[in-house]
């Protein structure tokens, strides 16, 4: 199952212009499609939040597929030798 990157966005108006901010973004780690993971995504930023429902904190959600590919392995550090 694919993997989405869910963002809680808010408009916040300044000097005539209008920025889009990013209040929380969620991985849905695999989700059958892009509905499902915002469903999961909305309960969780709820909860992270401490509210009830995800319009208090934001006004809109942006959903993308992202490829998550395999774990990534820690460098090894070179050694150092005492002499």
């Amino acid at each position: 199952m694919p993997s989405y990157r869910v963002c809680f966005m808010n408009e916040i108006p300044r000097n005539d212009k209008l920025f889009h901010c990013c209040q929380r973004s969620i991985i849905i780690n695999s989700a059958n499609s892009g509905e499902q993971a915002v469903e999961a995504a909305k309960k969780q930023f709820a909860e992270l939040e401490g509210i009830r429902d995800w319009k208090i904190h934001a006004a809109f959600i942006e959903v993308e597929a992202v490829d998550l590919g395999p774990e990534p392995t820690a460098p090894l550090l070179p050694k150092r030798v005492r002499s």
